[in-house]
């Protein structure tokens, strides 16, 4: 037999899941405890992995020894499980899955207590948050207190970040926002030599955006990808160097003692600030992370600054460069074709203009001095 509900009772289950864990984590994880100081127990959440209506966790001298221990934001409930007051595994869900994997379903009588055709109010309720509870089916494992296999989250206003590690090291981040009416997931993953940062979301919704980051002996190169055509690209070069990339736009400077170069290509129809996570700001506020020759540690450099820059204030930015060096346009054979160019010689110290390939300019200057010849020659190129 089908039980059927009236329209109040059967609101879309889909979007229902997801508010219904602030609501059943807003009760209290503490029921029918027999000693308040010492134990606790917990019925709001379900542990996939080890069933049970009650999860108990024992404190010795107030800090977690045994068993079960809740914590994190209530809407996204995670649990440690602790032995002889050691962390050996935390539980937790995917939170995409959470938001994008429920269906509606019609509710056999058999999974309902009573045999009534109608549940009261009271009864519906009772009911809604014994099938939405929260079901954690990710198992993560603790070393010395630190996430070696799993997940390791850092929550947020609005969102959640995901850190998969595995033996140890950052393999991939997952970031979620959610809104009233929003949800969207961005993922960057280590793959061999490449990050991979792409929206699972808005490829369901019919849009496959992707980049990829990889490094190209002196620079690195961001590759912007839309439903698997190129629309353009950005580099990062390190160091004062002529291997430049080819048909691109630069801009160089300097920063921390050191020369850097920033450069887009393409994007003929798209907007070059397209972005899931902005590399270009991580590259301005901490370019010294790109000088990393282990992509390992490179990932994980890039993990935590893009962290950082996701919870960046709106309205704030990377400081502006101490000083700029020039300003350059290459061709296919990556030589420069026009621009203007600071070149560090001491004393003898230069900068150079250049028009359709050729040096049409040379003076000495100093590094000072430069500035201003720079931002005159920047606005004559922008007021053409």
């Amino acid at each position: 037999m089908i039980i059927k509900f009236s329209l109040e009772h059967t609101i879309n289950y889909k979007i229902k899941m997801i508010f219904l864990l602030v609501f059943s984590m807003l009760l209290s994880n503490t029921i029918n405890s027999q000693n308040m100081e010492d134990t606790i127990e917990h019925n709001t959440f379900l542990i996939v992995e080890q069933p049970q209506e009650i999860y108990k966790g024992t404190y010795k001298d107030g800090v977690p020894f045994n068993g079960y221990f809740s914590k994190g934001d209530r809407d996204f409930p995670r649990v440690d499980y602790y032995e002889n007051g050691e962390a050996k595994f935390q539980y937790s869900l995917d939170v995409f899955q959470m938001a994008m994997g429920a269906e509606t379903e019609e509710i056999d009588e058999e999974l309902l207590m009573g045999e009534e055709d109608e549940m009261s109010e009271e009864e519906y309720e009772e009911y809604e948050r014994n099938l939405y509870k929260a079901k954690l089916n990710i198992k993560s494992v603790y070393k010395n207190g630190q996430i070696i296999q799993g997940y390791e989250y850092v929550e947020a206003s609005s969102a959640l970040f995901s850190k998969r590690i595995v033996d140890g090291k950052i393999v991939a981040l997952y970031f979620d926002v959610f809104a009233m009416h929003y949800y969207q997931r961005t993922s960057m993953m280590l793959k061999n030599d490449a990050i991979v940062i792409e929206s699972p979301t808005l490829a369901i919704e019919g849009d496959k955006f992707q980049t990829n980051l990889s490094k190209k002996d002196m620079y690195w190169e961001i590759r912007y990808v839309m439903n698997n055509e190129n629309i353009g690209s950005k580099y990062f070069v390190i160091g004062e160097t002529n291997n430049l990339p080819k048909n691109s736009i630069l801009f160089m400077y300097d920063k921390n003692d050191s020369t850097y170069s920033y450069g887009t290509s393409g994007f003929q129809d798209y907007l070059p600030t397209l972005n899931l996570i902005n590399i270009s700001n991580i590259f301005f506020d901490k370019p010294e992370i790109f000088k990393s020759a282990d992509m390992d540690t490179f990932f994980s450099d890039l993990v935590e600054a893009a962290i950082i820059e996701t919870k960046r204030e709106e309205g704030t930015y990377p400081k502006e460069p101490e000083k700029y060096r020039g300003y350059l346009e290459t061709g296919d054979d990556r030589n420069v074709v026009t621009g203007i160019r600071f070149f560090d010689e001491g004393v003898n110290s230069y900068y150079e203009e250049y028009i359709e390939g050729d040096s049409v300019k040379k003076e000495k200057i100093d590094i000072v001095s430069f500035q201003k010849e720079f931002k005159k020659y920047l606005n004559k190129v922008r007021n053409k």
